[in-house]
């Protein structure tokens, strides 16, 4: 039961603490390109969408591992 509200508050959290994360790195961001110390990788915005997407994809296939029971892993008991 516990694990359960843990994994609850966890799919809760994760978007707000994604979200301040988001915003802090944009405030970083916007003083770098002003003080002209941005790197040239980090103009683009589908790198940083690109590494995004594999960090969620990566992070998805770990939740889907460790609360799925199928002989190996999991989490939760059968």
């Amino acid at each position: 039961m516990l694990r359960i509200v843990f994994l609850v508050f966890l799919l809760v959290m994760a978007p707000t603490a994604g979200f301040f994360l988001w915003a802090w790195g944009v405030k970083i961001k916007e003083q770098r390109k002003l003080a002209g110390t941005l790197p040239e990788w980090q103009e683009l915005p589908l790198t940083w969408l690109a590494i995004v997407g594999l960090a969620c994809a990566a992070l998805g296939f770990l939740v889907l591992f460790f609360t799925q029971n199928q002989g190996y892993g999991g989490l939760f008991p059968a």
